[in-house]
């Protein structure tokens, strides 16, 4: 199976301005990070298309049509952007980035895919963790060291990726659906080739850094993605019985001159 995915972070908040782990405090964006934002709504747009896929390119022409069922594009048509859904994380400033990017498309909670929880560092910046000694030993690791009191990136890790593989199986059975309504040949049926709506997840910086660093192919580091404020990565998501890798990767950055909070 191989489908498009998208992954953004939500905009600027308080927190993010100056510099402090924002995990479990649920602000929400700050108004000119919401002005930028509607701003970047026709950039994300254009990089997802909106049921304006329907099963891979190359196996297109050999489509044979149903009596009684209408193609995929007349049922794509039909009903817009009706059964496109954006994953999202339960809080506060992604649910806000996902609604100004793709007002019209569903919205899927995953819990999962939650900040890190930063324990007793939440909410506080460099300046003032600057000679603690616990703050120390976590820069000292590596960043592989739990927070006091909170996650570890393995940890972390392990929760977004249960998160991730709830994404794959709703992703599958909202296709499985759409199937049953639309032609397809009884070959691309059982190949299951590719979905025919991108995989959005509107979610946190370290969310798409875990995501990132067990998918990606080629390989880099947890530490290689990160992301702006109101900007992501696209790519290509491959699932094979040996497992999930996301392909074709780019990070997305705004145009020049286009703000994202930074």
């Amino acid at each position: 199976m191989k489908a498009k995915i998208v992954l953004i972070r939500h905009g600027m908040t308080q927190g993010n301005q100056e510099h402090r782990y924002v995990g479990t405090t649920d602000e929400g964006l700050l108004p000119e990070s919401v002005e930028d934002l509607r701003g970047m709504q026709e950039f994300w747009q254009k990089q997802v298309p909106m049921n304006g896929r329907t099963v891979a390119d190359s196996v297109h022409d050999e489509i044979e049509i149903v009596p009684g069922k209408i193609t995929c594009e007349q049922y794509s048509e039909k009903n817009e952007n009706k059964n496109q859904v954006v994953y999202v994380s339960p809080y506060l400033r992604a649910k806000q980035t996902a609604d100004i990017l793709f007002p019209d498309a569903g919205k899927v909670e995953i819990a999962e895919f939650a900040e890190c929880r930063f324990g007793e560092f939440e909410y506080k910046n460099y300046a003032e963790l600057n000679g603690n000694p616990d703050y120390q030993r976590y820069i000292d690791s590596g960043g592989t060291t739990a927070f006091p009191g909170g996650e570890t990136k393995a940890g972390f890790t392990d929760r977004v990726m249960r998160g991730f593989e709830k994404v794959f199986v709703d992703a599958e059975s909202r296709e499985g659906q759409k199937r049953l309504r639309c032609d397809v040949s009884s070959r691309i049926e059982t190949a299951h080739t590719s979905l025919s709506d991108t995989i959005i997840i509107v979610a946190h910086g370290g969310t798409i850094m875990a995501l990132m660093d067990q998918l990606s192919e080629p390989h880099k580091d947890y530490f290689d993605w990160q992301v702006k404020p109101g900007e992501g990565i696209a790519g290509w998501l491959e699932a094979t019985a040996d497992g999930m890798q996301i392909v074709s990767y780019e990070k997305m950055k705004l145009p020049h001159g286009m703000k994202n909070g930074a």
